[in-house]
C-alpha cells in the first residue's frame, strides 16, 4: 500500500503537464480565481507596475504594460482604491485595470446601443478605409461615414471629438461600427423640415454662398439650400457667377419659389435691386443721342450697354447710309464705346433699336434730289447677283440693274454676259425709294424701245427666219421678229403652202403687245391696203364711191 502511494507521488513529480491550478482547481488557496473583479488598494508602484494589497496577506501586481505608450490612467496612485480584474490566479497574482475599463465602456456602449443614442469618441488614427475611433474602446468609421461629402484629406479628422450613431455592435465580436454622417444627415433633414415649415415666397434672408456652378451658385439658409440662378444675380447680363459671387461670402436673397414637395427653393438677388427697365421709357426717348458700350456681336448686329441692365440693339443696317455690313464687321469691337441715337425704346418687352447712321444725313434724300427718273448717270459694278447687279452711284448709294432691265430683246439668265465686277458703267434711274433706300437702274432705258415703232398700221418688210404649221416668222430688224398667221398671208397663197426661209415678205401691223414682246402682221391687210392705194391714183376725184368700196375698205 505504502508503494503504492510513493508510486503516485513519482508519478506527480515526473509529470511536467500537472499545473499548481489543475491540482487548485478554479480557485486559489486564498479564494481567488481568474476572471474575479476585486476592490484593491494601491501599496506602492514599482518600474513593472503597482502594487495592491489583496487583503489575504498577499499582493498582486497591476502591470503598466498594459497600457499603450505607457499612458497611465490618473486615477492609479499610491492609496487609490480601485477595481481590478484577476487575469492569473496562480503564483505571482496579476491583475488588470485595463480590462476593468474595457468592460465598462462596453457596457456602456452596449447600453447606448440599446437605447439608440449617440456616443462621442475621438478619431485616434486612419486606416485602410476608415478611421480607429476611441469610444472607451475602439471602434470603425468607414471613411464614406465621416462627413456629408467627399474627403480628400483624412489626415484633418485625426485627433477630433464628434458625437457618432452606433450602426453596429458586436460584443462577442468585439465589433463596433459608427456613422457621424448619418448624424449630420439627420440634423440637416431636421433643419430643412424646420425652415420649409417656415419660409414663405418673398422672404428676404441673409444666407452664405456654399458652391458655385457655371451657371448658378448654391445658397445656405440656415439649414437648407436655396438655388441662385446666374440671370437673377442682377438686372444686367452676367458672365460669370464668379464676377459677381465667391464661396463664402454673405448676401442678401429674396426666396422667388419654393417647391415643398421636391424640397427646392429658388433665390433672386436681382428682385432687391430697382429694375432699370421700370423707368427706361422716360429715360431713352427716341431721338436722343447717348454713348454706350458694345458687350456682344451677332450676325445681325450688335448689342450696346447704356447702363447695368439695359442694352440696346444696334441693326447691322443702322450702322451707315452706305456698305453698312462691310463697314460694320471692320469698326465695330466687342468692348468698344460708342455713340448712338435712340430710335424706339418699348419697356415692355425690353427692347431699345439704336442707330449710328440717323446721326448723319440721309445720302438717299439727296440722292432723291440728284436723280430723278431719266437721269443718265456713271457707276462702278460692285456685286453682280442671278437677279441683277449692283451699281454703287457717285454719292456713295448703291443701285440695282434688275435682270430683266438689261435688255430690250429678251430676259438674260446670265448677267455676267453684260457685265463684270468693277466695270464702269451708265445707266439710267428709273425711281428712287428713299424710304426703303432703293435706286432702280436700267441699261436698256439708254436707248428707246425699239419695239414701240411698230404700231398698228404700220407696214414692215423682212425676210422668213422660221416657218411654223400656223405661221412664219420675219425678221424686220436684228433681234425682232414678226409672227405672221397663215390666215393672214397673201390671198393669193395657196392652201397648205407656206412661204419659204430667205423669202422676203411685206406686211402689216395687226397686233403690238410691247410688255409681251410680240408683234403680229397681216400680208392681207398690206394686200388691201395697196389695192386701195391703186384706186384712188386711178379713179377721178368727183367719183364717188360706191357701197361696195365702203364695205370693202370696212373689212
Amino acid at each position: 500500500m505504502e508503494n503504492n502511494n510513493l508510486d503516485n507521488l513519482t508519478k506527480f513529480e515526473e509529470d511536467e503537464s500537472i499545473s499548481m491550478a489543475d491540482l487548485l482547481g478554479p480557485e486559489t488557496k486564498m479564494g481567488l480565481s481568474r476572471g474575479q473583479i476585486l476592490d484593491v488598494v494601491i501599496v506602492a508602484e514599482t518600474d513593472d507596475g503597482f502594487m495592491v494589497d489583496l487583503g489575504m496577506k498577499s499582493e498582486g501586481i497591476i502591470p503598466k504594460s498594459e497600457f499603450e505608450n505607457n499612458e497611465i490612467p490618473k486615477e492609479l496612485a499610491v492609496g487609490a482604491t480601485v477595481k481590478v480584474f484577476v487575469k492569473n490566479a496562480v503564483g505571482r497574482i496579476q491583475l488588470s485595470y485595463r480590462e476593468v475599463l474595457e468592460k465598462q465602456a462596453w457596457d456602456k456602449v452596449e447600453e447606448i446601443f440599446k437605447n439608440k443614442q449617440t456616443i462621442k469618441g475621438t478619431i485616434k488614427k486612419s486606416i485602410k478605409g476608415g478611421f480607429i475611433v476611441d469610444v472607451g474602446v475602439n471602434a470603425f468609421l468607414h471613411i464614406s461615414q465621416v462627413d456629408t461629402s467627399f474627403v480628400n484629406n483624412p489626415e484633418k479628422y485625426i485627433g477630433k471629438n464628434f458625437e457618432f450613431a452606433i450602426t453596429e455592435f458586436d460584443r462577442y465580436d468585439k465589433k463596433i461600427t459608427l456613422s457621424r454622417r448619418k448624424l449630420l444627415e439627420d440634423e440637416k433633414r431636421a433643419k430643412r423640415e424646420q425652415m420649409f415649415a417656415t419660409l414663405t415666397e418673398g422672404q428676404i434672408l441673409d444666407g452664405t454662398v456654399k458652391k458655385i456652378i457655371p451657371s448658378a451658385a448654391f445658397v445656405d439658409l440656415g439649414g437648407v439650400d436655396g438655388f441662385l440662378h446666374i440671370g437673377e444675380l442682377a438686372w444686367y447680363k452676367v458672365k460669370k457667377v464668379e464676377d459677381i459671387l465667391h464661396v463664402g461670402q454673405i448676401v442678401r436673397v429674396q426666396i422667388s419659389k419654393i417647391d415643398k414637395e421636391n424640397e427646392k427653393i429658388s433665390l433672386s438677388m436681382k428682385q432687391l435691386a430697382v429694375n432699370p427697365w421700370d423707368s427706361a421709357g422716360e429715360k431713352y426717348i427716341a431721338g436722343l443721342i447717348m454713348k454706350g458700350k458694345v458687350t456682344s456681336i451677332m450676325p445681325y448686329g450688335a448689342f450696346v450697354e447704356l447702363e447695368k441692365g439695359v442694352e440696346g440693339l444696334l441693326p447691322v443696317a443702322e450702322y451707315a447710309w452706305n456698305d453698312a455690313e462691310h463697314l460694320f464687321k471692320s469698326e465695330v469691337k466687342e468692348g468698344q464705346e460708342i455713340e448712338v441715337k435712340i430710335v424706339s425704346c418699348d419697356k415692355e418687352t425690353k427692347k431699345i433699336s439704336l442707330s449710328v447712321k440717323q446721326m448723319k444725313p440721309n445720302p438717299w434724300e439727296e440722292t432723291a434730289r440728284h436723280y430723278v427718273p431719266g437721269t443718265k448717270v456713271k457707276g462702278i459694278v460692285k456685286n453682280i447677283t442671278p437677279f441683277g447687279a449692283f451699281v454703287k452711284l457717285p454719292e456713295g448709294v448703291e443701285g440695282l440693274i434688275h435682270i430683266s432691265d438689261f435688255s430690250w430683246f429678251k430676259t438674260t439668265k446670265f448677267p455676267e454676259d453684260f457685265l463684270k465686277k468693277g466695270q464702269e458703267v451708265e445707266v439710267v434711274v428709273l425711281s428712287v425709294n428713299t424710304q426703303n433706300e432703293k435706286i432702280a437702274l436700267s441699261l436698256k432705258h439708254l436707248t428707246e424701245d425699239p419695239y414701240k415703232k411698230y404700231k398698228l398700221g404700220t407696214t414692215v418688210k423682212g425676210k422668213v427666219v422660221r416657218v411654223a404649221e400656223f405661221g412664219v416668222f420675219i425678221e424686220v430688224e436684228p433681234k425682232i421678229e414678226v409672227l405672221i398667221k397663215r390666215t393672214e398671208l397673201s390671198f393669193e397663197n395657196k392652201i397648205g403652202e407656206l412661204p419659204k426661209e430667205g423669202e422676203e415678205i411685206e406686211a402689216k401691223i395687226i397686233k403690238a403687245d410691247l410688255r409681251e414682246r410680240k408683234l403680229e402682221a397681216s400680208v392681207k391687210k398690206f394686200e388691201k391696203a395697196q389695192e386701195k392705194e391703186l384706186i384712188k391714183q386711178f379713179s377721178s376725184n368727183d367719183e364717188k364711191p360706191t357701197l361696195g368700196d365702203i364695205l370693202q375698205e370696212e373689212e
